[in-house]
């Protein structure tokens, strides 16, 4: 799977100008074509798997959430789902997966954070965003281990 600037910045919670320094830095790897970046899953785990920014997205998901718990004044209804899926193959393919239906169904309204765990063998995803979101997040989670036993 190839993924765009914009779907890097939402799983690490990294900018997108954050993300073009570290590419321009040899940091991060990937193509340029007609002015887009795009990365593959090795470019995105060879990135991942550095120290400081392994630490970093860990950083950035831990914020999300304690965020989420100290906000006082929310002015809608919002839900905070963590999901750890063991087994680096299979959420390599659920995080594709949920990438997917959040570009195509989400509008950016969610606040989504992907991190690979190597040493534990898990990935750890973070969703921040209203009730209904993260019940269809669930849904699609739900379905896709519907898929695997079948």
């Amino acid at each position: 799977m190839n993924y765009s600037l914009a779907e890097l910045a939402l799983m690490t919670g990294y900018s997108a100008r954050s993300l073009r320094k570290f590419y321009r830095q040899g940091i991060l790897t990937g193509t340029k074509t007609a002015g887009r970046h795009v990365f593959s899953q090795e470019d995105v785990e060879r990135f991942a798997a550095q120290p400081f920014i392994q630490s970093g997205i860990q950083t950035k998901a831990a914020m999300r959430v304690r965020h989420f718990l100290e906000e006082e004044h929310t002015r809608q209804p919002s839900s905070c789902l963590i999901y750890d899926q063991p087994g680096e193959a299979r959420a390599g393919e659920l995080n594709g997966m949920l990438l997917h239906y959040i570009n195509r169904e989400c509008g950016g309204e969610l606040a989504y954070t992907y991190l690979y765990d190597a040493k534990k063998d898990v990935g750890r995803f973070v969703f921040i965003g209203q009730p209904a979101e993260i019940a269809a997040v669930l849904q699609r989670i739900g379905e896709g281990h519907m898929e695997e036993t079948q």
